[in-house]
């Protein structure tokens, strides 16, 4: 006997990208992390941890003071908000040599078949590379 086809679940969640540019790769972007993330807040979250935990040494002197101001001074709120009327979001921070790195998030819908529950499946991530 067929069984009936199960009926797609349409899901939101938040994709999470990380690029690096540089001169060793004539500045053509380099993806670090991709993930999808199921809140706004897990999203900024992500990008606040990456900020805390960037190495100081590798930074342009002005940097420290703006990642320090955006994840714990309250910058990440204007990011927060635009996540909710689904409005991607970022940061960018200036490395010494002329480097930089992107963090981009931005809202996506996608299709799920999951049956099991009408709750959102956490989708799995696409690449994940570490700094």
């Amino acid at each position: 006997m067929r069984r009936p086809r199960p009926e797609p679940v349409v899901g939101h969640g938040y994709r999470f990208e990380v690029l690096r540019y540089g001169p060793a790769t004539g500045f053509v972007p380099e993806p670090i992390d991709l993930r999808i993330l199921a809140t706004p807040q897990e999203a900024v979250r992500a990008i606040r941890v990456r900020l805390r935990a960037n190495h100081l040494f590798g930074l342009t002197p002005r940097e420290p003071i703006r990642a320090h101001r955006w994840s714990d001074q309250g910058g990440w709120v204007q990011a927060l908000g635009a996540l909710h009327r689904d409005k991607p979001c970022g940061f960018t921070l200036i490395l010494r040599g002329g480097r930089h790195i992107e963090w981009h998030v931005r809202p996506l819908t996608y299709v799920s078949h999951d049956t099991r529950t009408h709750h959102r499946p956490a989708p799995r991530p696409v690449a994940q590379k570490s700094v």
